[in-house]
């Protein structure tokens, strides 16, 4: 029954009158007003005879009394929850009771309850208030009911979740240094001490003995949990970045949130049933709520890129499960939304983590792409300066058919280098008519003194298989220089082999010249090594570097050198 300002007495007066009887609808129980309660117990004399005393469960009543006659006195006990009371505590912690003998009720059997709510708002209608005898409070301390069982479990499911989670956004945090770890493991963690509310052993564990401090928690944990959550999706999707309008009203309402934990704080320690903190609690979730809508749609039109469905699926189904529990009075909701919002931003980590991930690795590609093209277009010189060079010997010497001849091979060298500059890489039938090439200038430039052959394996599709493009060419050069033509008598020769294997394709560079020590003592003190070959051991050393097996060999022969290059295949 609703109360305006009576008292005891007249609370009696209108039993007797039959007030308490056909009552109407309570429904909803609104914040600051007094609420009566009458216990009767009429139909449970068997239970008054048997018992000396009953076991009341009260229940979170918050400011409340329970009013008794004692010796046909009127007499009370404090079950105020917050402050000094006359609650006792079962083996199972949560259960809270007052014994009241048998012999103290009020004349007809029934006790009565005054109870202001500051906190909750339960539906009156069905509230319920337990009891027992002596015996049955023996068993009911340690009972644990199927609506309470399910709860542990969902909660218990959901330590599990957060505490798999925490640990997997701590190490990303270590690795990464990225501060949205940091805010979403907060995110579980106050999730965590908020829901604990539904277990009495998570509740033991967060402080509920402690009962002042576990419920300033509890209640401050409910905004930690949106400020976490904003400061999470912020980063998450790089407001700052991408969003900056968006971001500045993120930050203001993170610094509301802010403000609502410091004054919600200090309101708590001064009067822990103020009015005004929980009409401040009320307008936070209804304000985070009707925000997280607004966000949601404003992301969906707004935001660039795939990383918002992740936001607003999750973002939908925990705000739906805080709005049943505000609704609906069962905690149970919010838990159940925050475990499928769990998983589902574990899933948006892990797709982000991939999307950086794949991003770092075309970047380093490209700018591994660019290096290699830049190594390359150093050798290009190399081989422009001795082409010239040779085609300025036989124009002065008088050559000019072989000077016209070494001029249209030269041509069509440049071109082919030109046409394929583009890419960093060539097909192996483009490198080996660029080889073939090269060989024909050196062939004239040298006046026939060495002869050459080039084999390719058969039934293999030299289109199909990519290398970097002038590679093999520092070699052969190498081999004609300090191989060939340091040679002084018999046939020069050069035969350069590609060999398919199981997992390469071996090319071999064999030469039957002087050999590596005989051309090591001909070389004189200024010597300076080959350009050409030291910028391609350096390609060859960021291809291996990139792509794992490129192998390079140097064999002496009884005569001459044979190097083999093994390429992998792709």
């Amino acid at each position: 029954m609703e109360d305006s300002p009576n008292t005891i007495q007249d609370i009696l007066q209108k039993n007797q009158e039959g007030l308490f009887l056909n009552l109407p609808a309570v429904g909803i129980a609104q914040k600051g007003k007094s609420y009566w309660f009458k216990l009767d117990f009429s139909s449970y004399l068997h239970l008054l005879a048997e018992s000396d005393s009953m076991y009341i469960y009260p229940g979170n009543l918050d400011v409340s009394w329970l009013f008794f006659a004692p010796n046909g006195s009127i007499d009370s006990l404090n079950i105020t929850r917050l402050v000094p009371n006359d609650l006792k505590r079962a083996s199972l912690h949560s259960l809270e009771y007052v014994k009241v003998s048998s012999k103290d009720f009020f004349e007809g059997n029934y006790l009565l309850i005054r109870a202001e709510f500051h906190r909750a708002s339960p539906d009156l209608d069905v509230r319920t208030i337990r009891f027992s005898d002596s015996r049955s409070h023996e068993i009911f301390s340690q009972f644990i009911s199927e609506s309470s069982f399910k709860s542990q479990v969902l909660a218990f499911f959901f330590l599990g979740i957060a505490a798999v989670l925490m640990i997997f956004n701590l190490i990303l945090f270590f690795n990464m240094r990225e501060k949205q770890y940091i805010y979403y493991g907060a995110f579980l963690l106050f999730q965590l001490i908020y829901y604990s509310q539904i277990s009495p052993y998570l509740a033991t564990s967060f402080g509920y003995n402690t009962l002042y401090f576990y419920f300033w928690m509890t209640t401050v944990a409910q905004l930690l949990i949106n400020l976490s959550y904003l400061l999470f999706i912020r980063h998450f999707l790089e407001f700052p970045k991408l969003m900056p309008g968006f971001d500045r009203i993120v930050l203001g309402i993170a610094g509301l949130l802010i403000l609502l934990v410091l004054v919600n704080s200090g309101l708590i320690f001064l009067k822990p049933y103020s009015l005004f903190q929980a009409y401040l609690m009320d307008f936070q979730r209804y304000f985070m709520a009707a925000f997280a809508f607004f966000g949601v749609g404003y992301l969906f039109f707004y935001y660039p890129n795939r990383l918002k469905y992740f936001v607003i699926s999750a973002t939908l189904i925990f705000t739906t499960g805080a709005l049943m529990t505000m609704f609906l009075l069962d905690l149970d909701y919010m838990v159940a939304g925050s475990s499928i919002e769990s998983i589902i931003f574990a899933l948006g980590l892990s797709y982000k983590i991939k999307v950086i991930s794949q991003e770092k690795r075309k970047v380093e590609n490209e700018a591994f792409q660019t290096k290699l093209g830049a190594l390359r277009a150093q050798i290009n010189p190399h081989f422009i300066f001795n082409s010239l060079s040779s085609i300025q010997h036989l124009i002065s010497s008088g050559q000019k058919e072989a000077a016209l001849s070494y001029l249209s091979k030269f041509s069509k060298f440049v071109r082919q280098v030109l046409e394929n500059s583009i890419d960093v890489h060539v097909t192996l039938d483009k490198e080996i008519e660029l080889l073939k090439v090269y060989l024909d200038l050196e062939s004239l430039r040298f006046d026939h003194a060495f002869s050459y052959s080039i084999e390719t394996p058969p039934n293999f599709d030299l289109s199909f298989f990519e290398v970097p493009m002038l590679i093999v060419q520092p070699f052969v050069e190498n081999a004609i220089k300090h191989g060939l033509m340091a040679k002084t008598e018999g046939e020069r020769k050069l035969i350069i082999r590609f060999i398919e294997e199981n997992q390469h394709i071996r090319c071999e560079i064999e030469d039957n010249g002087i050999g590596r020590k005989a051309s090591s003592a001909l070389k004189k003190s200024d010597y300076r090594p080959s350009r050409g070959m030291a910028l391609t051991e350096e390609r060859l050393r960021m291809i291996n570097r990139e792509k794992k097996g490129t192998q390079i060999q140097i064999d002496d022969l009884p005569v001459g050198t044979r190097i083999t290059i093994k390429f992998p295949k792709p």
